[in-house]
């Protein structure tokens, strides 16, 4: 297992340990996102 660690624009930290369920999630949580942004490229945007 890998520790995987983010810094955001505030400076809060996020670590957490990539197993094959976590980068299953991840690939789950993108999948759906690139799917939605197919659908409707423009979304939430001019709103």
């Amino acid at each position: 297992m890998t520790k995987k660690k983010m810094v955001n624009k505030k400076g809060d930290i996020w670590e957490y340990e990539e197993t094959p369920e976590t980068r299953a999630a991840l690939k789950k949580l993108h999948d759906g996102i690139r799917k939605l942004e197919e659908q409707a490229p423009d979304y939430g945007v001019g709103k």
